[in-house]
This record gives C-alpha cells, sequence and structure tokens, in this order.
C-alpha cells in the first residue's frame, strides 16, 4: 500500500474513477479538495459513460441525490473530471468490446460447485476495461475504486477466495487463467486520494481531521481496515 504513495507513483497520467470513490468525495463534502487534487495532479481523471450514468444521469431523476448529482456535472463542465470516451487515446468501440469480455472473465474466475460467482457488475467492467486498454497501449494508469470485490481482483484474489469461502462456506476454485489480466492493473481507493491531499497540505487540520476523514469515507463505502486507518493516521503525523 504505501508504495502508491511514492512521488513516482503520483505522476500517472490517467486516474479512472468509479462511481464509488466519487459518490464518496461528493457525500464527504471534499470536492474542493477534489479539485485542488487534480490541479496538482500531472495527467487527467477520467470517467466512462457508464459511471457518469450511476453518479450524474441516474441520480438527477432522483430527489434525494439530485444535489450530489448536479455537483458531479459541475466538476465534468469544469474540466476536472473528463469523458475517456471523449478523449483521444481510446475508441468507443473498442471500450464496448472490452467491458464485455471483461465482464464475462470477472464473473467467470470464481467457481463454486462448478458454477460461476457472479462479482461486478457494468461500472466497474468499463473502469478495468479502460485500465486494460490504456495498459496494452502504455499508457501509464490506475484505478480508483472502493469497493472491496473488484479490487481484490486486481489485487489479491486468493484472499478473495478465502473472504468468499468464509462467508458462502462452500469450497471456491479461482480460474487462474481469467485473472492475468486483471493482476497488471493498478487500484487505489478514495482514502489513499485523500491521504495524498493531505500530506500536499491540500486542506487544513491535524491528524484528528486526517482520521474523520479516512473515517468518514470508511462508513460510506470505501473497503479499508481499521488497522489502515491506524497507519495513515500515524503516516501523516
Amino acid at each position: 500500500m504505501l508504495k502508491r504513495f511514492s512521488k513516482d507513483n503520483m505522476q500517472k497520467k490517467y486516474l479512472i474513477f468509479d462511481s464509488g470513490g466519487i459518490i464518496n468525495v461528493v457525500i464527504n463534502d471534499l470536492l474542493e479538495v477534489f479539485r485542488e487534487l487534480r490541479d496538482k495532479f500531472n495527467g487527467s481523471f477520467l470517467i466512462t459513460n457508464a459511471v457518469k450514468y450511476e453518479t450524474v444521469d441516474h441520480p438527477l431523476q432522483i430527489k434525494k441525490f439530485m444535489w450530489g448529482a448536479i455537483r458531479v456535472e459541475q466538476l465534468i463542465n469544469d474540466e476536472i473530471i473528463k469523458l475517456a470516451e471523449k478523449e483521444k487515446i481510446i475508441d468507443v468501440r473498442e471500450l464496448e468490446e472490452k467491458t464485455r469480455e471483461v465482464m464475462n472473465l470477472a464473473n467467470n474466475c470464481f467457481l463454486s460447485e462448478g458454477k460461476p460467482i457472479h462479482l461486478i457488475e457494468k461500472g466497474e467492467s468499463e473502469c478495468l476495461a479502460l485500465a486494460m486498454i490504456l495498459n496494452r497501449k502504455g499508457i501509464d494508469n490506475c484505478v480508483v475504486i472502493d469497493e472491496r470485490t473488484a479490487r481484490m481482483i486486481c489485487e489479491n484474489p486468493e484472499n478473495l477466495r478465502r473472504l468468499m469461502e468464509e462467508k458462502l462456506r462452500v469450497k471456491i476454485k479461482i480460474n487462474e487463467e481469467n485473472l492475468a489480466e486483471f493482476l497488471k492493473i493498478k487500484v487505489l481507493r478514495s482514502t489513499e486520494l485523500i491521504y495524498l491531499a493531505y500530506k500536499k497540505g491540500l486542506f487544513d487540520g491535524n491528524k484528528k481531521t486526517l482520521e474523520a476523514i479516512l473515517y468518514a469515507l470508511k462508513y460510506n463505502g470505501c473497503s479499508i481496515s481499521e488497522k489502515e486507518v491506524q497507519i495513515m493516521k500515524k503516516l501523516g503525523s
């Protein structure tokens, strides 16, 4: 985890955001920090059309989530976040085809009694597909994803297998061939981005402030352990 905080690793050309990370930033009123972090970043923040639908188009139709959607839409209008499909780095048809491939691979990686276990949906699949395409083109990138399952497919599928066995109380097998391309994807969480913003002095406050924000992100959907929160708090001193 700590290697992701090195100077070299923060010079990535593209950060690809899944819905969860963006929504968590909005819920916890961290949009200004998000803007400042983008200004310090040597590259672009990207989302796909599926993520835009999940964070803007669909919630704009729901009164409870309308204000958050408007705020995310403003980030897009201000080009703090850019739509990957409008950039010249990918072909839309290529992304669509790769997304279908990713969904098929991911949802057939883990088998229980010979039957595949469904793990990820379209938004996550598009983000991972985009990362794979950029990897193949030699374009540096990292996916920001708070949801544990999709992240663990890329980081530690064996731990994911054990967690599912404990939860489902069945034996689970892994299709190793399906995992090869996922293991090449770099991932971050919203908590790690906020930790970076804190270290760069992008918001006021002490270690207590950092701890409070990390817990707010954790309890609003970011998969981070108590131990990891405490490690980041110590490192923030």
